[in-house]
């Protein structure tokens, strides 16, 4: 995947909810866990609780995207009953292998794909009852990929060891990030050599430890741009930089223009075109 960095449409990150992302326009390489997928509009991946997950730009032409990230206990019912038992919790627990990239070829997965499509309308238009239609078509493209799962236990891999291993590093950066971050450190936090950990870095997030470091530090400066009038100088040193100039070069390097010129751009930007469409957590 070393040629498809032209642009990161979606950060190396994970979380506990499950994730369906229906790309709406262009081309995009997804990376989940140690496997990656090639989805073309119209086409949508699958995310399971837990599983680190990357995207990357194909091609000239923008990529969109809209993910419907939704927690397990949206689903649950309110007494442990049957539907728990025997479809939530394993695909909560990942004790089965469910379907990862969705495409038309076939007609469960195409009708899959014309739920999600569904789930976007409704949560667009907000219209009667659009949440019990959310959770209605949920059950049903849950049930129509548990009919195609391998049912033998997921065994654990070299991979996912592999996996493991990284979402520490992740996480130790994402608390931390304000901080001093030394690769010497980062690598003992996983009983690795300097050299042996960038290389299992890259290899896994397509970046090297100080360019994510950097990418990440730099989101948090953009929401503190976007949400407050605290002067560039201040966010820099909050978000980890001990230099202003080196954090405007790095900020013009990831977003294109300087911290000053993005507080400008964002008062009267419009939709981005890669959005989380709903989160129906709660």
């Amino acid at each position: 995947m070393e040629d498809l960095q032209e642009e990161t449409i979606l950060e190396c990150h994970w979380h506990e909810e499950p994730e369906f992302i229906l790309v709406t326009g262009g081309r995009a390489m997804f990376q989940i866990g140690t496997q990656a997928y090639e989805v073309s509009a119209g086409e949508a991946v699958f995310v399971n609780s837990g599983e680190i997950h990357t995207a990357y730009q194909i091609g000239e032409e923008s990529c969109s995207f809209a993910a419907t990230v939704f927690g397990m206990s949206l689903l649950n019912s309110p007494s442990y009953d049957t539907v728990q038992a025997s479809y939530l919790d394993p695909l909560l627990g990942r004790q089965v292998q469910l379907p990862v990239h969705l495409t038309r070829n076939q007609e469960w997965q195409a009708e899959i794909l014309s739920l999600l499509e569904q789930i976007i309308h409704v949560n667009e238009d907000r219209g009667a009852a659009f949440e019990l239609k959310t959770k209605a078509y949920l059950y049903l493209i849950i049930s129509l990929m548990m009919e195609h799962v391998d049912h033998h236990p997921v065994s654990f891999t070299a991979a996912s060891d592999k996996i493991e291993r990284l979402k520490l590093v992740l996480g130790h950066i994402h608390q931390q990030y304000q901080q001093p971050l030394r690769l010497r450190d980062l690598a003992e936090l996983i009983n690795m050599s300097e050299g042996h950990f960038c290389r299992f870095f890259k290899s896994l997030t397509q970046k090297s430890p100080v360019d994510y470091i950097n990418r990440y530090r730099t989101q948090q400066a953009c929401r503190l741009l976007e949400t407050t009038d605290r002067k560039i100088v201040d966010i820099s040193l909050e978000v980890g930089f001990d230099s202003l100039s080196y954090f405007i070069s790095v900020f013009k390097q990831h977003r294109g223009c300087t911290p000053s010129r993005y507080r400008k751009q964002v008062t009267t930007a419009t939709p981005a075109l890669i959005t989380e469409l709903m989160d129906v957590n709660s």
